[in-house]
Parts: C-alpha cells; structure tokens; sequence
C-alpha cells in the first residue's frame, strides 16, 4: 500500500482553511463518540441526519455528508483527512482560502450528484471533495512529486504526481466499471471520486486558462510549453514536421515549408542540444551524478545554459554536494536570474553566501548577497547563519 506524506510544493503561507475543515471532520467524529460514551446519540445517530440520500433529494445535506465518516471504522476519516492535508494546502495556496472553500464544497456536492446519477443508496464522507482537491492539484503542479511511504518495504520514495494521482483515478475508474456489472460488494461511492477528479482537473485548468490563477513552472501549461520545445528540437534533428504541441499551425504545408528554409544548426549548436537532452534523461532516470557531469560540459561551453526550475536546482544543488563549487555558483546565479520568484530564493542566496565566503574565496559578494537578504530571512536559524557568514566575509577583508 502507498501512503502519501506530502508533496514537494509547501505552500507560501498558513493553509487556513484546510486545517478548519480537517478539524471540523475530526471534531464531528469525536463528538459522535463522546455522545455515544453517555449514551446520548453516537456518530451513526449524526450519519442518519447529515448523510446525503440519492431517493429522498434534501439540497444541504449535499454539504452535510462532507463532514461524516464510517462510524464503524475511524480509517475512513483518517485516509481522507490525510489526503486532504498532503493536497490542499499547495492548491489552497493557489486559489486562496475563499476561492478554495468555495471550490472543496462544490466539488463534494458535485461528487454527490454524480453518484445520485447512477447509484440510490445514501452516501457520507469526503472523498468527493478530496478528489476534487487532488485534480485540481494535478492540473496545478503536475511536474511535482509526492513523498510516499510504502508498508512493503517500510521506505519512502518521491513519486511524480502526475503517475500517483492518475494511479488513484483509474483504480477507481475500474472499480466503478466492475460494480456496474456487479463484480464488486464493497460500499464505496467510485463515481464519487471520479466525477471529483474531473471537476478538480478541469476547473484548475480552466483558471489557469483564463489567467484567473496566475502560471508558473509547476503547473499544466507548462508541460505543453515544454513538449513544444522538444517537439520543435526534434524537427530541427530530423528535419521533418513538428509535434502536434508545437503550434496551431504544426504539420501544415506552409510551416513545413518554412522549416525547409531554416539554416542549418551549427556543430556548437548540434552539441548544445545534444548534451541538453542527455542531462535531461539522466536526469529523468534519477541520475544525478551523469546530469551534473554533463552540465559541466555544457557549462563549459554555453556558460549561460538554464534549464527548467527544478532540473537548474538539482543539478546545482548536486554540483554543490560534488564539491564543484564554481560550477554551482553558476547554477544557483541562473536559477534566481531565470527565476526570480522562485519560492526557494531565500535559501538559494544563504547557498550562494556559503559559496562565496568559505569557498571561493569571493567575501565582497557573500557580503553583498547577506545584505540583500537579511530582510527576506524565515527563521532564526538562518538569521543565524546569515550572521555568521557576515562575519567570516569580514575577516577576509584585506588590512
């Protein structure tokens, strides 16, 4: 069994509004057995209120049913408010804590409705919602990874989201499939989560079609941008018709007849581009250590050579771990001149001061680099190192 932990894309700030809804779901349910230790009413006495029933219509109770779970087994809640906590925040951050209330209640109402199409039998629980919360997680940051933890095995490992939550959505496309030929005797409402996924999915796609949700680098437009860049890459190689990604107008005669008349690549250009897509699949298969050695190739070649965010700091970072101290600096300058809103420059610029003050032997820039940051520090432990390092540049200084 996976687990999920949390995600590679902390949010930016307190996610309110999910710790609110997490809390009222567990609230309820310790209600419901505190009542039941009195012997005034239970969790199931509460069930049979807020439940949402397909054959006796009632409009709240489409919202009631978010906050009820199994009252015969506390797993219920548990893995429902653990997928909540690991894909809310990120989206929570997103669309912000109305936006996001708004969007986790009609998602599960959606939810609801969906499983009134096709099944009678009453339903409570928020997976609805919370598969609306990972579609639209999906649509948000689909270039991210999820921290898992595996009972076989008793390890974690970083999955890309994009594999676990489409794992989670044809899991139940299937299970939904074999319930209606009456395959399967469980009680769990698939449609539910199905009709939450798509809901999720489409309206993170919608804002961020529409420039509601602002874009980045992590989010579904981008994988596009990307594949289009390869795509048009290939076609430089080969000389034939571009991808389907790269334009409205790719595999027409008239932009097959404008690619005929593109000068050729030069022999430094031919190289560029082959040690860019040999970082990228080694990159790609997890090794770090080939991607590294080869962006030092590249470096030496193309001094300026960027690549997507989170590729520039992996392989900085490993540089950095390899003791390649120049070639990181590089790295880490590219990152914050190509990416500048990057949620992790606080931690990048202490790196770059690291490197400057204790290793190449450059204090004046450590110096210049501390004092631009010193208002933007998070914690007390890097005002800490902040401080420290200031003061080992000052001792570089020359009498």
């Amino acid at each position: 069994m996976i687990i999920p932990l949390r995600t590679d894309r902390p949010p930016r700030r307190t996610p309110v509004v999910t710790q609110a809804i997490i809390l009222i779901n567990v609230a309820i349910y310790v209600v419901g057995l505190i009542g039941q230790s009195f012997n005034a009413f239970s969790v199931a006495t509460l069930v049979n209120h807020g439940h949402f029933d397909p054959q006796h219509f009632i409009p709240w109770q489409l919202f009631t049913s978010l906050f009820l779970h199994d009252p015969s087994s506390i797993w219920h809640l548990v893995f429902n408010m653990l997928f909540l906590w690991v894909f809310g925040p990120p989206v929570e951050d997103r669309l912000g804590r109305v936006g996001f209330l708004c969007f986790y209640l009609m998602g599960g109402a959606l939810a609801n409705l969906a499983h009134m199409m096709i099944e009678t039998a009453p339903v409570i629980g928020a997976s609805g919602a919370i598969a609306a919360v990972s579609g639209s997680f999906l649509a948000l940051h689909p270039r991210s990874r999820i921290i898992c933890f595996f009972l076989i095995g008793f390890g974690t490992m970083a999955i890309p989201s994009l594999l676990f939550i489409a794992l989670y959505f044809l899991i139940d496309v299937l299970r939904q499939t074999m319930s209606m030929f009456g395959a399967t005797m469980d009680n769990v409402a698939y449609m539910a989560h199905i009709a939450g996924y798509i809901f999720g999915f489409a309206l993170g796609f919608a804002l961020l079609g529409t420039g509601v949700v602002p874009r980045d680098d992590y989010d579904v437009f981008f994988l596009f941008k990307q594949w289009r860049r390869r795509s048009a890459l290939r076609q430089l190689n080969r000389r034939s018709p571009p991808g389907v990604f790269e334009s409205a107008s790719a595999d027409t005669g008239d932009r097959l007849a404008r690619a005929k008349l593109h000068s050729p690549m030069t022999d430094a250009q031919r190289r560029e581009a082959d040690l860019r897509s040999q970082i990228n699949r080694l990159a790609g298969t997890h090794d770090l250590p080939g991607a590294a050695a080869k962006y030092r190739e590249l470096l030496a070649e193309s001094p300026a050579a960027v690549f997507i965010e989170e590729r520039q700091l992996e392989l900085a970072n490993h540089l950095y771990v390899e003791h390649f101290h120049a070639q990181a600096a590089i790295g880490y300058e590219l990152l914050l001149e190509h990416y500048p809103a990057t949620p992790k420059a606080v931690e990048i610029r202490l790196i770059l001061a690291v490197l400057y003050a204790r290793h190449l032997q450059q204090p004046q820039k450590a110096r210049s680099i501390i004092e631009a940051v010193k208002q933007n520090l998070q914690n007390h432990g890097q005002q800490a190192l902040a401080e420290q390092l200031e003061q080992e540049a000052m001792g570089h200084r020359l009498p």
